[in-house]
């Protein structure tokens, strides 16, 4: 477990919401005293509701991750969450302000990051390699004797190890877009996985506003795919994997656990399967307790 840390100070953030097109703004508040007794505490206000920022009041998995408490609703809360885990943050309360989202900015966990941690990170020497073929199975991971936690529904698969120090992602999509496969050190997440976009199918956007989502999508918070490959630039070769992590580590930190070192294997991941696998992780270490 990490040491109890909050924020240095109270930090706003605003913007559209990507699915409800909605102008939204939050406020990140620091906890005056975290206490290494309670090494995590992330709570969600909102029109006098309180409640934690946890894999238990996760009420939908749909395109996002959306927490509430049957009063109130917030969505989209995993790239703060994950750029919460990635600058160590254990203690804060995120005050919803305005709308029924977290703003989803450029799309990534990036702008949360240099705003929670403003000074740049030397990335650390690398620990993988980044390829097209799927990721070799680590020896132990997926086993009953090393794996912490695993969960398997049909082709998919996470499983979560406390050793090592990477996230090993593989999806599979149809063409242009094809397979991306590849393993990054935890310790680079912050240069490697934070900067990661979210991404969409042109051919699916008209079907998803059908639905009240993406209302808020635009080429500025997304990278786009069309029949051709990347219809606007992309940050990296393999954006969509590093954002299918990004995602995997946000929903992952709803466990409610501070993890340092681990290994991650994430095979075609979603959010509905990275809840799960957070509810596993909260109860491992619940009863370990």
């Amino acid at each position: 477990m990490e040491i109890a840390k909050t924020l240095r100070e109270t930090l706003n953030f605003e913007g559209v919401g990507l699915h409800s097109g909605e102008h939204c703004k939050v406020i990140l508040h620091p906890v005056d005293t975290p206490h290494p007794a309670a090494p995590w505490h992330i709570v969600v206000r909102k029109d006098h509701h309180t409640f934690p920022a946890r894999w238990d009041y996760v009420v939908d998995t749909t395109r996002a991750t959306v927490l509430g408490d049957g009063g109130v609703k917030v969505s989209t809360v995993e790239h703060l969450m994950a750029a919460l885990w990635m600058t160590g943050i254990t203690h804060c309360v995120i005050e919803v302000i305005q709308g029924n989202e977290i703003p989803i900015l450029d799309g990534s966990a990036l702008p949360f990051v240099e705003a929670i941690c403003p000074h740049p990170v030397a990335p650390a020497p690398a620990c993988g390699s980044r390829g097209d073929a799927a990721p070799r199975p680590l020896q132990g991971v997926g086993s009953e004797r090393e794996s912490i936690v695993q969960i398997r529904h049909a082709d998919r698969y996470l499983a979560l190890s406390l050793e090592g120090n990477a996230l090993i992602g593989y999806i599979q999509f149809s063409e242009p877009l094809g397979v991306q496969a590849g393993a990054f050190c935890i310790a680079n997440a912050l240069t490697e996985i934070a900067p990661a976009r979210t991404f969409g199918f042109l051919r699916e956007v008209e079907a998803l506003r059908a639905r009240g989502l993406a209302l808020g999508g635009a080429l500025e918070n997304a990278l786009v795919i069309d029949e051709t490959g990347y219809y606007n630039p992309a940050r990296f070769e393999d954006e969509p994997l590093r954002h299918k992590l990004l995602d995997v580590l946000g929903d992952l930190y709803l466990s409610g656990v501070s993890l340092q070192r681990f290994t991650l294997v994430a095979i075609k991941p979603g959010h509905a399967l990275n809840v799960q696998l957070a509810q596993l992780l909260a109860q491992r270490f619940h009863a370990e307790d």
